[in-house]
Protein backbone atom coordinates (compact mmCIF):
# COMPACT_ATOMS: atom_id res chain seq x y z
CA UNK A 1 0.00 0.00 0.00
CA UNK A 2 1.41 3.37 -0.98
CA UNK A 3 1.52 6.56 1.03
CA UNK A 4 -0.95 8.07 -1.44
CA UNK A 5 -3.41 5.21 -0.82
CA UNK A 6 -3.12 5.71 2.93
CA UNK A 7 -3.56 9.48 2.56
CA UNK A 8 -6.64 8.97 0.35
CA UNK A 9 -8.14 6.51 2.85
CA UNK A 10 -7.59 8.87 5.78
CA UNK A 11 -9.01 11.81 3.82
CA UNK A 12 -12.14 9.79 3.01
CA UNK A 13 -12.54 8.67 6.63
CA UNK A 14 -12.12 12.27 7.79
CA UNK A 15 -14.85 13.42 5.41
CA UNK A 16 -17.20 10.58 6.33
CA UNK A 17 -16.72 10.52 10.10
CA UNK A 18 -15.53 13.99 11.12
CA UNK A 19 -18.48 14.54 13.48
CA UNK A 20 -17.87 11.23 15.29
CA UNK A 21 -14.13 11.84 15.43
CA UNK A 22 -14.63 15.33 16.87
CA UNK A 23 -16.94 13.85 19.53
CA UNK A 24 -14.15 11.70 20.95
CA UNK A 25 -12.53 13.35 23.96
CA UNK A 26 -9.05 12.01 24.59
CA UNK A 27 -7.47 12.22 28.03
CA UNK A 28 -5.86 15.53 28.97
CA UNK A 29 -2.25 15.61 27.86
CA UNK A 30 -2.68 13.29 24.87
CA UNK A 31 -1.80 15.95 22.30
CA UNK A 32 1.31 16.95 24.22
CA UNK A 33 2.34 13.29 24.62
CA UNK A 34 2.04 12.69 20.87
CA UNK A 35 4.02 15.86 20.16
CA UNK A 36 6.77 14.59 22.51
CA UNK A 37 6.86 11.24 20.74
CA UNK A 38 7.20 13.02 17.39
CA UNK A 39 9.93 15.35 18.71
CA UNK A 40 11.83 12.34 20.08
CA UNK A 41 11.40 10.48 16.77
CA UNK A 42 9.59 7.70 18.65
CA UNK A 43 7.81 6.14 15.71
CA UNK A 44 7.58 2.80 17.52
CA UNK A 45 5.23 4.25 20.17
CA UNK A 46 3.17 6.09 17.56
CA UNK A 47 2.80 2.92 15.48
CA UNK A 48 1.86 1.00 18.63
CA UNK A 49 -0.85 3.57 19.33
CA UNK A 50 -2.17 3.24 15.77
CA UNK A 51 -2.17 -0.55 15.95
CA UNK A 52 -3.90 -0.50 19.32
CA UNK A 53 -6.63 1.81 18.02
CA UNK A 54 -7.03 -0.35 14.91
CA UNK A 55 -7.29 -3.52 16.98
CA UNK A 56 -9.83 -1.95 19.34
CA UNK A 57 -11.87 -0.80 16.34
CA UNK A 58 -11.82 -4.29 14.86
CA UNK A 59 -13.00 -5.76 18.14
CA UNK A 60 -15.79 -3.19 18.44
CA UNK A 61 -16.90 -3.82 14.87
CA UNK A 62 -16.82 -7.58 15.35
CA UNK A 63 -18.86 -7.33 18.55
CA UNK A 64 -21.40 -5.00 16.91
CA UNK A 65 -21.69 -7.38 13.96
CA UNK A 66 -22.35 -10.34 16.21
CA UNK A 67 -25.05 -8.38 18.02
CA UNK A 68 -26.55 -7.10 14.79
CA UNK A 69 -25.66 -3.54 15.71
CA UNK A 70 -24.91 -0.65 13.43
CA UNK A 71 -21.94 1.67 13.37
CA UNK A 72 -21.97 3.84 16.51
CA UNK A 73 -22.99 7.47 16.13
CA UNK A 74 -21.45 10.43 17.94
CA UNK A 75 -24.12 10.20 20.64
CA UNK A 76 -23.15 6.55 21.32
CA UNK A 77 -19.54 7.42 22.08
CA UNK A 78 -18.87 7.75 25.81
CA UNK A 79 -17.04 10.72 27.35
CA UNK A 80 -13.28 11.04 27.69
CA UNK A 81 -11.29 7.85 27.40
CA UNK A 82 -9.97 6.63 30.71
CA UNK A 83 -6.44 5.28 30.88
Amino acid sequence: MSKETIRAFLDEMRKSYQEEIDAVALPEGTHEYVEERIAQDDGDTLLFMLKLGYLMGLQTGFAAGREGGDRPTASDIPGPLQA
